[in-house]
Parts: structure tokens; C-alpha cells; sequence
């Protein structure tokens, strides 16, 4: 059998976290989509956004479509053991059929299919399941419709993936499992009641850290003296962490090296965060979060609830964020951060109008951030950038803050 994961028709209106990134390659619980089914040992094939295949290609190998036997998997699944263990059950039964979450394909199985994935995008594919023959099941699976789903994801499998992924490590310390070379300093508090601890390879941990499980730290990490990394946080490869950190995601290439608290969000890559940062995610009423989102007020049935920050974007000392808000890709913000933040936006509420962060501005930025972690830009790297600018040109035009072009 083999998997096709696949993007339909949604999948790009999760902004901004699905901006500069596949809804697979969306971290949490320790993994993601993509290397969570690789790990069961299938050969992953995927149905992309056009923009975004030429940047995936390398990271992601999208293997040709050989076999007949195919597993269909929407890629706003959250990367699961329970989940995707029960989806792999299903197949046993050799039987066709797709299950529907909210009207979306969530999963499609077929024992002897005819498939050309060059021939589908993200629009046509899930019509093209449709027409065929299959058993419909009633079984809903979870599907990410909100960027405040990945919290929400995050924190109930966190503690199931932590203790999967644990089985390829190795026990330093009861309930702490290392990779290679992780550098741990002997007043380094790990908390391991309430769930286990993995600190990938290279990973240095500094003087007087406070680890709380289930947690996982990346490679290549470094997390400074005094840090509280707390709860199901997911710190991705190549970051730096300072401050307190709670039940948040750090996608790769991001820093907040400095005092400030970080919890319940959600930050992308390349995302640098001044010191003195604070996201706030509780209401001082206690009461459910709302987050505005594509002109509308959702109700996200969560008492807790940060920020969400679009990759490329940067915080100046001293940030103060209000519960639920939506920050986008390569936006600047400045002091008190009291509504959503387009895309391409510097935001400095408390002096004044937002104006427009133009698009060379970002590209120089991007080009001086590679070259400090040996990174060559590329023009794969540029067009993306240039690709997204296009794409939120709408989110400037419709803001209801007022915007200087």
C-alpha cells in the first residue's frame, strides 16, 4: 500500500500558518504529517499547491505514484499515533471506502486504483474520490479548519506521540530520552510526572533550565540559562529559546532567546522575538476566546489561547500581545498588539497607522538571516516570498486598521 497525502481545497485558506508551508509539514506532538507516516514505513506520495512544490521537493521526497493499493490522507489531518493507527486498521478490511469530516474528505482508502496525481490539484481530487466506487463510513476523523486547531491538536495527542517517538532515543535520565551529542547542564530541572522528555541531537540545554514533560526539543536547539520550557511545547529544529514557554510550537529557524512569556501559540519559521515578548492566552474574564478570523468572530471553545505568528515575522522589545490575536507572514510589531496583523505589515498601533513592509525590505531581511546560519538564499526562496506577497495582497486591502501604501 501506499500513501498520497493531499491538500484540498482549504488547505491555503489556513493563513497564515499554511502561507510558506504544506498543511503536512505543520509541526506538533514532537512530528508532523509527512514524517509520521514515513515512520510507519510507506512511501509517501502528495498533491501540493503549486507555489509551494518546487521549495518542498527536496525536504519532502514526493515519491511517483507506483502501486495500486492507495491510501488517501488530507493533509489538515493532525499528525496523530492514535489517529493514523486507526486509519491503518481500517485498510485491513481490503474494502473501499472514504471517510468525510465537515464535508471534506478526511481519508480514502482503495485496494486497486488507477491514479495519476500529475492530473489533480488541491480542487479537483476530492471530487475525482468521490466518483468512484467505496463504502461510506460514518467514522469522522480530525481535520485542522482554524490555526487554533493546532493548539487544541497539539495538547490532546501530545502525550501518545511523545511516548511513540521516545522508542528512538535514548534513556539519559528516567522519563528524559536524548539523541546524539546533547550537551545537558548538571543544574538543568527536568519534571518528568506528568510525561516524558526528548531532546534531539546537537541540542545544548544551559544553567538552571526548568524542563516540564511532555515536551520536545529539536535539533540543533539551544536553550538559554534560567529558561522555563514548560507542557507540550514542540520546539523545532535550530531554535533558541529564553523565557517561559507553555503548550507552544516553534517551527524551525525561530528565536526567542530573551524574558518574555510565550504559551498556548503558535510561531512559524524564522520568526525572532524581541526581548520582553509576552503573548497573553487568558481572558481576565475566564471565560471562552474568540479569535477574528477572515472577517468573521469564531468561537474556538478554548479558555486558553495565544497568538499565531506567520513565518518571517519579527516582535520588538517589549511586545505585548492580546489573547487570540493573528499575527502574518513578515510582519514587524511594536508595543501593545490589540487586533490581527496582515501580512507584509509593519504594525505599531501605540505611534501611529500600520504601513505596508514592502516586499525588497523582506527579501534583504531573508537574505541576512540565511547567511547567518550558512544558508544559501536561493531564488526558490525569493519567488516564495514574492508568491505570498501576491497571495495577501488581499488581507492588506480588507484591513480595518488603517493601512499607508
Amino acid at each position: 500500500m501506499q500513501v498520497v497525502i493531499f491538500e484540498d481545497y482549504l488547505a491555503g485558506e489556513l493563513r497564515p500558518v499554511n502561507l510558506a508551508r504544506a498543511a503536512f509539514g505543520i509541526s506538533m506532538g514532537g512530528t508532523n504529517l509527512y514524517s509520521m507516516i514515513r515512520s510507519k514505513g510507506f512511501k509517501v506520495s502528495y498533491i501540493l499547491r503549486n507555489y509551494l512544490k518546487d521549495i518542498y521537493k527536496d525536504n519532502f521526497p514526493n515519491h511517483p505514484v507506483t502501486e495500486k493499493s492507495l491510501l488517501f490522507i488530507n493533509a489538515s489531518l493532525p499528525p496523530a499515533s492514535s489517529v493514523i493507527q486507526r486509519i491503518l486498521d481500517l485498510t485491513k478490511e481490503k474494502s473501499p471506502f472514504v471517510a468525510q469530516t465537515d464535508s471534506r474528505i478526511a481519508v480514502a482508502f482503495f485496494p486497486n486504483l488507477k491514479f495519476e496525481p500529475g492530473k489533480f490539484d488541491e480542487y479537483s481530487l476530492a471530487n475525482w474520490l468521490q466518483d468512484q466506487e467505496y463504502e461510506f463510513i460514518e467514522d469522522k476523523f480530525p481535520l485542522i479548519n482554524y490555526p487554533f486547531d493546532i493548539i487544541r491538536y497539539n495538547e490532546k495527542y501530545f502525550g501518545e506521540n511523545i511516548e511513540e517517538l521516545s522508542k528512538n532515543y535514548r534513556q539519559k535520565f528516567p522519563g528524559v530520552f536524548v539523541g546524539e551529542n546533547v550537551k545537558i547542564h548538571p543544574t538543568v530541572c527536568m519534571d518528568t510526572e506528568d510525561g516524558m522528555i526528548i531532546i534531539d541531537d546537537n541540542t545544548s540545554i544551559g544553567p538552571f533550565v526548568y524542563l516540564k514533560g511532555p515536551l520536545y526539543i529539536g535539533k540543533k536547539c539551544r536553550i538559554i540559562e534560567r529558561t522555563s520550557v514548560k507542557e507540550m511545547c514542540h520546539i523545532s529544529h535550530t531554535c533558541k529559546v529564553g523565557g517561559e514557554v507553555e503548550c507552544s510550537i516553534m517551527e524551525p529557524y525561530s528565536n526567542k532567546q530573551h524574558h518574555g512569556f510565550l504559551g498556548h501559540s503558535w510561531v512559524g519559521s524564522w520568526v525572532n522575538m524581541g526581548a520582553g515578548t509576552s503573548t497573553s492566552d487568558l481572558k481576565n474574564t475566564y471565560g471562552e476566546i474568540a479569535v477574528e478570523y477572515q472577517g468573521k468572530k469564531v468561537p474556538t471553545g478554548m479558555q486558553f489561547l495565544g497568538s499565531i505568528i506567520g513565518d518571517y515575522s519579527k516582535t520588538a522589545i517589549n511586545t505585548s500581545i492580546f489573547t487570540g490575536k493573528i499575527i502574518g507572514v513578515a510582519s514587524y510589531v511594536y508595543g501593545f498588539v490589540t487586533t490581527n496583523v496582515p501580512s507584509f505589515c509593519n504594525y505599531a498601533r501605540t505611534f501611529g497607522q500600520m504601513t505596508e513592509h514592502y516586499l525588497p525590505a523582506v527579501v534583504r531581511t531573508q537574505q541576512r538571516m540565511f547567511a547567518r546560519r550558512g544558508i544559501k538564499q536561493t531564488r526558490l526562496h525569493i519567488k516564495l516570498l514574492e508568491d505570498i506577497y501576491q497571495i495577501t495582497r488581499d488581507e492588506r486591502i480588507m484591513s480595518t486598521e488603517s493601512l499607508s501604501l
